[in-house]
């Protein structure tokens, strides 16, 4: 018998052409950048759970364990980990969308990424953008870099036009391979965003990181998205962090450096509108060329990089 799963729904609300924003926690999702970009949108909107998987139907509580809480009352709870889908209503546009977030599945990948692409499909979803971070050589000044792919030629394209590069990795990978896998197997427009995190800041939350992909997104699907407090809350880690790097004076040439090598400079483009209206209209995506980097200053010796990357960490991990 072929192992089947079945993601239950609670209710089935009518919703507008709505798009799939996904989110694992763990592999895909390093940085939390996908995670913190769709709890934004779970903060920022009215939202209706619909339902979820059994936990105990896609977990291995030995490497994704519950949560032990002690309540006021000295009682104890657990809280187990959840994979739930949450339909999100915009007020403006032609699309709604539905939210997936939670722990990486660790059992039953085929099943559930098949699950989740069978009850989109059927609450009138017309595509799939998955949303994560990996740990990289970029810097937290200026612009986001974001890698994708897609499993239609026509969102290859688009993401050429926003000056994504298709992500050339191969190896072991994660559960978002898995549904973008599912998506093209039922004829079903997936894409994958995946912000660069920077590797020098690890062990805090990234919300520039969050915000480049929800305004990738916002292009990519024709969407308008109340993204102020996440573009606030950028501006305050960039000058933070800009401020808590330059103590350092190696590791601030360092980052200096390397946001010149990768022309990490602010950039706003508008390409009216989405994916999927484009594809109804037949209509190519337009292009646009990248803002050339700046020249770069003198660099530092690749063993004074690493010297102050793990100074900085150290530091960092001492509240200093």
């Amino acid at each position: 018998m072929a192992d089947t799963l079945t993601l239950q729904l609670t209710t089935t609300p009518s919703l507008r052409a709505p798009v799939l924003l996904a989110a694992f926690a763990g592999w895909g999702d390093g940085a939390l950048a996908g995670s913190g970009a769709i709890q934004h949108l779970l903060n920022t909107y009215e939202t209706q759970r619909l339902g979820g998987f059994d936990p105990d139907d896609i977990y291995d509580y030995t490497s994704v364990r519950p949560i032990a809480v002690r309540k006021e009352t000295g009682e104890r709870e657990l809280i187990w980990p959840a994979l739930d889908l949450h339909a999100c209503p915009l007020p403006d546009g032609q699309h709604d969308l539905l939210l997936l977030m939670g722990p990486e599945p660790s059992l039953r990948w085929r099943s559930a990424a098949a699950a989740l692409v069978e009850t989109v499909r059927g609450l009138g979803a017309v595509g799939v953008i998955v949303l994560g971070s990996y740990w990289d050589r970029v810097t937290h000044l200026g612009r986001p870099l974001l890698t994708g792919r897609a499993t239609e030629p026509i969102a290859i394209k688009r993401l050429q036009a926003l000056d994504i590069p298709e992500s050339g990795y191969q190896g072991p990978t994660g559960f978002s391979s898995a549904l973008l896998d599912a998506c093209a197997r039922a004829r079903l427009l997936g894409i994958g965003l995946s912000a660069r995190a920077p590797h020098y800041a690890q062990n805090m939350t990234h919300p520039p990181l969050s915000y480049g992909l929800l305004e990738a997104v916002q292009r990519l699907a024709g969407l308008t998205l109340n993204l102020e407090a996440l573009q606030r809350a950028a501006e305050q880690y960039e000058r933070l962090l800009t401020e808590r790097a330059q103590q350092e004076p190696r590791l601030w040439q360092y980052i200096q450096q390397r946001a010149a090598e990768l022309g990490q400079a602010p950039a706003r483009h508008d390409f009216g509108g989405g994916l999927w209206t484009a594809i109804a209209a037949g209509a190519p995506p337009g292009t646009e060329a990248p803002s050339p980097p700046s020249g770069p200053p003198q660099l530092p010796t690749p063993a004074e990089a690493v010297s102050a990357v793990e100074e900085f960490l150290r530091r960092a991990s001492r509240g200093q």
